[in-house]
């Protein structure tokens, strides 16, 4: 579906492998069965927004007919995370192009700008979150990104009103919520999931990572999703290829039917509290 990481050359040492648009995904989707899979999540995870599917797409021709364009439409130019966050919290399916990204890092992760020496060395990143241009650099490179130019923008829309098939798709939650779509990856395949922490350009780990590397990830938010997208203290991430929705959502009903995890997190209830001391004499003086 959608964007895959390329198989047939070996990315350089310590580069992510850039994808390139594969055939197969389909332009349209039965949007009552997007709205049952929503469902079928938030029976599991009770969220408090929207899961969003997110598109990347190869021509116009393919953005939704209703998708809010933010420089035309909201006279605004918005971050990746805020077209995610007007998604999740606002219901609005959103198109975000070249045009209308404010932030050029969110629109170099995507291929919509070039990546130029002076942000591949790492001068964007030192002084600000690296003490070196050499810890820049490596910064840098580690990001998730498109290849240049190949797609012309990327749609947000809450899962649940979509008529696409997504490439990724990103659930907000407190930290119980995400550690049940954890433990419903894991069902299957055991082990452990890896995700990568770099504390900027968390669009790129939410959005383009589960496409390029096939695999689920959770996200503690950056600090620009936390101003911009307005993502709250308590609030992390978990996104994933929609390739695996089927798969993420058997592992969420198996481990809820056994009982050992579920959301809201079942409490131990049957014991006896303890208290002050001068509670316990005043039990006595009435046992007395």
């Amino acid at each position: 579906m959608g964007f895959a990481a390329r198989h047939d050359s070996a990315p350089q040492a310590g580069s992510k492998a850039r994808p390139y648009l594969a055939v197969g995904r389909d332009d349209e989707m039965d949007a009552a069965k997007l709205a049952e899979l929503d469902d079928r999540l938030n029976a599991y995870l009770r969220l408090s927004s929207f899961p969003v599917a997110v598109r990347f797409l190869r021509s116009w021709d393919e953005a939704p007919p209703r998708a809010k364009r933010p420089l035309k439409d909201l006279n605004n130019r918005l971050t990746t995370c805020q077209a995610i966050s007007f998604a999740r919290r606002f219901g609005w399916v959103m198109a975000l192009g070249r045009e209308d990204s404010s932030c050029v890092l969110g629109a170099m992760a995507l291929g919509l700008e070039k990546r130029l020496s002076h942000y591949v060395d790492g001068n964007l990143c030192i002084d600000l979150y690296t003490e070196s241009l050499e810890a820049g650099r490596l910064s840098e490179e580690s990001v998730p990104t498109l290849s240049e130019g190949s797609c012309v923008g990327v749609v947000t829309a809450p899962l649940n009103r979509c008529a696409f098939e997504p490439d990724s798709v990103i659930i907000y939650g407190n930290g119980a919520q995400v550690m049940r779509l954890g433990q419903a990856y894991l069902w299957k395949r055991g082990g452990t999931l890896t995700s990568e922490f770099r504390g900027r350009i968390d669009c790129a780990d939410l959005a383009i990572a589960p496409v390029t590397t096939g695999e689920p990830q959770m996200i503690v938010p950056c600090t620009g999703d936390r101003i911009f997208g307005q993502v709250q203290d308590h609030e992390v991430a978990f996104s994933f290829p929609f390739s695996l929705m089927d798969e993420i959502l058997e592992g969420l009903e198996a481990t809820h039917k056994a009982g050992a995890a579920r959301y809201p997190v079942t409490n131990w209830l049957n014991y006896t509290g303890g208290f002050p001391k001068s509670y316990d004499d005043y039990r006595a003086m009435l046992d007395e």
